[in-house]
């Protein structure tokens, strides 16, 4: 070993590198340590007898020989640069995952010829830790881990562009917890925030890695499934069923460790299927799920309709015909509209597929007609059908004239 270093001139090198907060070495022109700082010891846990006058890609079993770090410092003497800030992740055996900042700088003392490396090692692993537990904090609900409102709705916004841009269908579950507020009062709160934060990790044990877990909010959540359709949706949701009806909640707030065996209702909405944009298809899974909370919840509904309907104009009528003007039914009660469909309420059953419909428009004047397949149908307790139709093949002045009869929205909807 060449160290070019006299006695006095080393020990004073030493005494000033030891004042330095961040580990330092000192190289030679071979890439041995010369010397190397308190910090460095103290940071890396190794004990200078093992580290000067060693290879520092020799260092600790290899431990050193980290590729980018070779490739820095390969660049260093020959072409007289430096490196500033150079972030480096690596995995110590003893110590664990580091990340660092190095700093080299090439040192020329004309006395002896001896060119030198000072390569300073900043750890900023705990800084990053940190850095890392914020953006978490700010994307994540703190009660369950799972994905804040802001952040879930812009991962759906994500995804709803890219399924326009590879076609592909993408699925939102919305699950409203049964009861939790009556657990609430009776029980306090703490029980109540038990209970969410089981639910959640059932949740987040029975989807992919590419899924979403979105807190929306109170005893809500929304499941974003991306390339999935109606049907994996309705399995995700039945490997959930299943798990949470074999699970035990318990809570500290519960005298006697009382279980708090609970349930769920749901509603799933696809897009493209039953909407154009983020607004429409959470409106969709929400109103999926209001409706088998009002069947009697502990039950998943899966939206059918085309589009999200309104409410239509006050005067808006309409009727189904055959493929001719024969055998005309009565004046519909028309439930909901848009321009893709509508839901009626019919006191006889529908037997055609495809029909002619007439609708009247709130204004008055003559009908216009449009051609319409029935989609679904329901008999309801009451005797009446509820019967969903389709439009297809809208000419422009008919689809003007459909708008004309549907109740815009306000804005706070």
């Amino acid at each position: 070993m060449n160290t070019d270093f006299s006695k006095n001139s080393l020990g004073y090198a030493h005494n000033i590198i030891d004042t330095i907060r961040e580990p330092l070495l000192i190289l030679d022109s071979d890439m041995r340590i010369v010397t190397a700082s308190r910090s460095f010891y103290q940071t890396f846990k190794v004990i200078p007898e093992k580290t000067e006058g060693q290879l520092i890609y020799d260092l600790g079993d290899h431990e050193w020989d980290i590729p980018e770090l070779r490739k820095l410092l390969n660049k260093v003497l020959p072409t007289n640069q430096t490196f500033d800030d150079y972030e480096v992740e690596h995995e110590f055996p003893d110590i664990g995952k580091k990340i660092m900042l190095l700093n080299g700088r090439k040192v020329y003392r004309e006395i002896n010829n001896t060119k030198m490396i000072l390569l300073a090692i900043e750890d900023i692993t705990e800084r990053r830790n940190l850095e890392q537990k914020l953006k978490i904090l700010a994307s994540h609900d703190e009660l369950t881990g799972c994905v804040n409102f802001r952040s879930t709705m812009g991962f759906i916004e994500n995804e709803i562009a890219r399924s326009k841009r590879f076609q592909k269908e993408f699925s939102v579950i919305m699950i409203d917890i049964d009861n939790l507020k009556g657990i609430n009062n009776k029980y306090g709160h703490q029980a109540g925030n038990d209970v969410l934060t089981a639910f959640a990790d059932v949740f987040k044990n029975n989807v992919r890695s590419i899924d979403i877990i979105g807190r929306y909010g109170g005893d809500e959540f929304i499941i974003a499934l991306p390339e999935t359709d109606s049907q994996h949706a309705l399995t995700v949701l039945d490997r959930i069923r299943g798990e949470v009806s074999r699970m035990n909640i318990t809570s500290s707030s519960v005298k006697n460790a009382r279980e708090l065996n609970l349930q769920f209702s749901a509603g799933i909405a696809v897009f493209p299927y039953n909407a154009r944009n983020i607004k429409e298809l959470i409106r969709a899974a929400d109103n999926a799920q209001l409706q088998a909370k009002q069947k009697g919840k502990n039950q998943v509904l899966l939206e059918r309709r085309r589009f999200v309907r309104n409410n239509p104009v006050s005067g808006t009528r309409m009727k189904m015909v055959g493929s001719s003007d024969e055998g005309n039914t009565k004046h519909l009660k028309i439930a909901d509209i848009s321009e893709e469909g509508m839901l009626f309420i019919s006191e006889q059953d529908i037997l055609w597929e495809e029909h002619l419909c007439r609708i009247y428009g709130p204004k008055g004047g003559p009908p216009f007609k449009l051609t319409c397949k029935v989609k679904h149908k329901v008999k309801s307790e009451d005797d009446l059908y509820r019967i969903g139709i389709h439009f297809p093949n809208m000419a422009g002045n008919v689809k003007e004239n459909i708008l004309n009869c549907i109740e815009l929205q306000k804005e706070s909807e």
